[in-house]
């Protein structure tokens, strides 16, 4: 979110936020922007556990058998796995100071900013990517595949090569990645059908996956903590999971209209008023706190997991949301009006648009649904309608910066998403 200033200077004169991604992907500690490619490394050469050879020759036949049996019940499809890891780089920064490199912006994804908006609000000519089309989304899936047809075509005896113990748990371990490898293949045919309005978007995501892929990939083959949770339905049903033995209590996408009425309530809840050191400080603390986030003043640090445009510098910028980290909002101590934007009432708003990024994120699977408005005029009108932002103060400022000016549309377009509707045909 940009910061506000004590003069008339417009608060939201900074452009489109940085890409975002749209999708969670199943790495850990991955960043976009970094592509890597398939490894050329033997896997069993990398393997860092070395078999040992003392073992009994029932043991191995044991294990040989473990090994078929896994093969068989992840090729019919048999268990989950779901990751309990960070998930990949996704993101949304507000920005400030409408300047030249804002404009070039525009019109480099094909807009003329003088003649952006029709009169109702809408963009006008909105172009909309799909994310199969992508040249990236091509480069990923002929990773994966490759991948997945390398681990799970291996025979018994090529497989036993890659188990970093001659173990029940060793079977697992390499059940769990195989499951891995299929569940990303069915992520990745329905990322395909999602939509954008910024094509940078795409490959952000689909770098992000490779990274995460490749990253996973090479702990499997040195025998480290995949930081996933996989499970297997055994040949009675039961559903047991692949490391304790226990059975897997399955997860589930939220309850969309449980969730927003559960944030609805909370953020009004909070009381907006000035902390006894003279600032919102608090306030912005309470409200991030009460759905459950986390502030961090630490404001570079979202360069750790987000990459984005170089339009603004940081004193510009007041705060962020990125969606590889969905659960910080980040707050910059350093911006240049901080202690302007932190003391007046500009400070709790600019949080709750902070938290609706969020919220749209968790909603759509991305922060820029294809709806014909600008996402950040969504953002806007979905902080006012639900959380209690002031229209007033989000909307003064943004005469010279009209992607954040909330409008009919944009406070449509808020009620779809709010609905759980996250594109509208292009017809």
């Amino acid at each position: 979110m940009p910061g506000a200033h004590p003069s008339a200077h417009n608060p939201f004169t900074s452009g489109t936020p940085y890409q975002t991604t749209p999708y969670p992907t199943w790495g850990a500690n991955s960043r976009p922007g970094y592509p890597m490619g398939p490894s050329t490394m033997d896997p069993r050469a990398a393997c860092a556990p070395t078999v040992a050879r003392k073992h009994t020759g029932a043991v191995v036949i044991g294990v040989i058998a473990g090994v078929m049996v896994l093969l068989l019940l992840v090729f019919f499809g048999i268990g989950t796995v779901v990751s309990s890891a960070g998930r990949a780089a996704h993101q949304t920064m507000d920005t400030d100071d409408y300047d030249q490199s804002a404009l070039e912006d525009l019109r480099a994804r094909g807009y003329e900013p003088e003649d952006y908006l029709n009169d109702d609000g809408t963009v006008k000519d909105q172009k909309v990517y799909r994310f199969s089309e992508a040249d990236s989304y091509t480069q990923y899936k002929q990773l994966l595949e490759g991948k997945s047809s390398e681990y799970n075509s291996k025979s018994p005896d090529d497989a036993i090569k890659l188990l970093p113990e001659l173990s029940d748990r060793g079977v697992e371990y390499y059940g769990a990645w195989l499951k891995y490898l299929l569940t990303a293949e069915q992520e990745l045919e329905a990322s395909g059908e999602r939509t954008t309005t910024d094509p940078n978007e795409i490959d952000i995501y689909y770098n992000a996956q490779t990274t995460a892929l490749n990253e996973l990939e090479q702990k499997f083959l040195h025998g480290e903590d995949l930081g996933i949770h996989a499970t297997l339905r055994d040949s009675e049903g039961n559903v047991r999971d692949l490391y304790t033995g226990a059975f897997d209590l399955k997860s589930s996408q939220p309850d969309i209209p449980t969730l927003t009425a559960d944030w609805e309530q909370k953020i009004k809840a909070v009381p907006i008023a000035m902390g006894s050191d003279g600032t919102y400080l608090a306030a912005g603390e309470q409200l991030i706190a009460s759905v459950g986030l986390s502030p961090t003043y630490d404001f570079k640090s979202v360069y750790d997991h987000c990459s984005g445009s170089t339009r603004l510098a940081d004193e510009t910028t007041l705060g962020a949301f990125c969606s590889a980290t969905p659960n910080l909002i980040y707050i910059n101590q350093n911006s240049r009006n901080w202690t302007y934007d932190v003391t007046g009432s500009y400070y709790p708003n600019a949080v709750k648009h902070e938290l609706a990024h969020a919220m749209i994120y968790r909603i759509c699977g991305t922060t820029a649904p294809a709806l014909r408005v600008d996402h950040e005029a969504l953002t806007n009108s979905y902080a006012t309608l639900y959380f209690g932002a002031e229209r007033d103060v989000l909307n003064s400022g943004a005469q010279n910066a009209p992607w954040y000016t909330m409008t009919d549309a944009s406070d449509t377009a808020a009620q779809l998403v709010h609905d759980g509707h996250c594109s509208i045909s292009a017809d």
